[in-house]
């Protein structure tokens, strides 16, 4: 779903709204379905289209495509790594599902039954590489697709669940809104006082060593992540650290995907953490509970932000490749 939509809250609520009643009914934990929820939805910010890409991609002049792509090998890593981590949960927690067996031809079978459905990704990133629209026009041609096959295809929308859903996003929606006012206030008075430059200027001041820089920044990164919004993290810090790592050498493609990364560790900390918030509001849960089954998610993340400053060419592989 992270192909669809671009947003790590608006994946969260869309998925978790489904699965984890799911997971309920099915013998889950509340907190660990909240929590496998809440940390999936980061990867709607890393799997392409992304919005903060788009932003960061307009704040550093740097190819928007060439960030897409760059975000598909981390994306996968990240991917499965979290499905590592859920699965060692799963079998400590005793979770067994419901003990269908896997079938090939189930499997298929399903495919073929959602083709109209998971045409989607296809058209909205088959559309923005081959340049027939821009990302954003993508998000418009997406809704309309959506609306044409659960209206006439496959028949299940109707105008009144769109309405229904319609006030269920308000909802959600109104949520997030203070959330994000709130971390916009606060991004105005860190830009107010200079503290970006401010910080900034220290941390190159402490190495030259690109690694060490790019985990510096992204310490930095996940500090404002507690209590600032991913894309106004994303138009404050860019300008400030794209100087330092241009002088190191390190690609603005790299730099923007690692930044990417450590935003999505945003939206699992409180107390901003949207995707918790989501997830809490779904379950009935506490936040922190929420928050503490989804610290190993945490983790890794984080080691996949270690391996993405450490290795450039898996960020830069595909766009060297394709570019």
């Amino acid at each position: 779903f992270a192909a669809l939509s671009g947003s790590g809250p608006a994946t969260t609520a869309a998925i978790g709204s489904i699965m984890i009643p799911g997971m309920i009914g099915a013998g889950y934990r509340k907190d660990d379905a909240a929590a496998v929820s809440a940390t999936g939805g980061t990867l709607g910010i890393l799997i392409p289209p992304s919005n903060p890409m788009i932003i960061y991609g307009v704040v550093a002049n740097t190819s928007i495509a060439g960030l897409f792509m760059a975000g598909f090998i981390p994306g996968f890593v990240m991917t499965t790594s979290m499905c590592i981590t859920a699965y060692c949960i799963a079998r400590k927690r005793g979770y067994k599902g419901t003990g269908e067996k896997f079938s090939v031809y189930g499997l298929l079978k399903a495919i073929w039954d959602g083709k109209w459905a998971l045409a989607t990704p296809v058209i909205i990133l088959g559309g923005i590489y081959c340049g027939v629209f821009t990302p954003t026009e993508a998000a418009e041609v997406g809704v309309l697709w959506t609306l044409f096959v659960g209206l006439f295809v496959y028949r299940k929308l109707t105008w009144k669940n769109i309405s229904s859903a319609l006030i269920r996003t308000s909802a959600f929606a109104g949520s997030a809104t203070i959330l994000v006012g709130v971390s916009m206030a606060f991004s105005r008075l860190l830009t107010l006082y200079h503290i970006p430059q401010t910080v900034g200027a220290f941390l190159g001041s402490i190495s030259t060593d690109p690694t060490i820089t790019l985990l510096l920044i992204a310490f930095f990164i996940f500090l404002c992540g507690f209590v600032a919004d991913t894309l106004a993290m994303v138009v404050v810090l860019a300008p400030v650290f794209l100087p330092i790592t241009n002088a190191l050498g390190i690609h603005p493609i790299q730099l923007g995907v690692l930044f990417v990364v450590c935003c999505e560790t945003g939206f699992l900390t409180p107390p901003f953490g949207a995707n918790l918030f989501i997830t809490m509001k779904i379950t009935d849960v506490k936040l922190e509970e929420v928050a503490l089954k989804a610290f190993p998610y945490l983790c890794t993340i984080w080691l996949l932000i270690i391996l993405i400053a450490a290795c450039p060419q898996l960020v830069m592989f595909l766009p060297n490749l394709l570019m």
